[in-house]
């Protein structure tokens, strides 16, 4: 396992973000993982805040929208997020960004189009990149407790393989800040028993749960190997300062990451 902590924090143009070394060199490929930080949004959605679900103001998220797209050179209306659903849909995108009809309840996307760019949203649940290297293919996941329990990840895998012939050796996987083991506590009427190793019994009918660790071990049993797998192995509940935490906030804003074939 490949872990990155908080001296990976980069800046442009005053936002704050991490990006994984060995994604940033592949050449067609542009991502990120943004933080709370650098936005216009007021509190308590501040300031980077993307959703248009939660009451910020729709004048503040277009502005930091067209922020993150300017410091990263791209379109905006190349930036296609979705309605996440917490379910396991998945959406695989064969035509350009700026046809698609809104809005798209999925929490995966798949794509080998170019000028194509993949957002993931989230304040603890988990971002996931996945990067075919050979074929030129990107996805983006978003992994909270129920699609977890769906497998998300491991669909997405399979089918980047069916349908488009993704092989597991030619794969980068980059898994984003989510709220730790430390800090997701989940009831015993919603826990599965395949996480017992991943989780702690706390009492009272509740356990500690680690959310990257289930999706990781998800990927592994899809042929992934440890070398593979890239993580930015930061809590959001814990790190407060830098990123959205529902469980810890409430209402509070959601942070974006991308990925895009350039």
């Amino acid at each position: 396992m490949n872990n990155l902590n908080r001296s990976a924090l980069k800046t442009k143009n005053g936002l704050p973000y991490f990006e994984i070394p060995e994604v940033a060199k592949i050449g067609w490929i542009r991502h990120a993982f943004l933080t709370r930080k650098g936005g216009a949004s007021l509190p308590p959605y501040d300031t980077l805040n993307i959703s248009n679900e939660n009451g910020d103001r729709e004048e503040d998220i277009i502005q930091n929208k067209n922020r993150i797209a300017w410091t990263f050179y791209f379109d905006p209306k190349r930036l296609v997020l979705l309605n996440q659903i917490h379910q396991d849909k998945i959406l695989l995108l064969r035509k350009p960004a700026v046809t698609l009809p809104s809005p798209m309840e999925y929490d995966a996307l798949i794509t080998n189009v170019p000028n194509t760019f993949l957002g993931i949203l989230t304040a603890d649940c988990l971002p996931i990149f996945i990067v075919d290297q050979k074929k030129r293919v990107i996805a983006a996941i978003h992994a909270g407790r129920q699609g977890t329990a769906f497998h998300i990840t491991t669909k997405v895998l399979k089918k980047m393989e069916k349908e488009l012939g993704c092989t597991s050796e030619n794969l980068l996987i980059a898994v984003g800040p989510s709220i730790g083991l430390c800090c997701y506590e989940i009831d015993e009427k919603v826990f599965r028993s395949e996480w017992e190793p991943f989780s702690i019994f706390v009492g009272d009918g509740k356990r500690m749960v680690d959310l990257a660790g289930i999706n990781i071990a998800q990927m592994k049993e899809e042929g992934i190997r440890e070398n593979q797998i890239f993580r930015i192995n930061l809590c959001t509940s814990c790190h407060l300062d830098l990123f959205f935490s529902y469980r810890k906030e409430g209402q509070t804003g959601r942070q974006l990451s991308f990925i895009g074939i350039i």
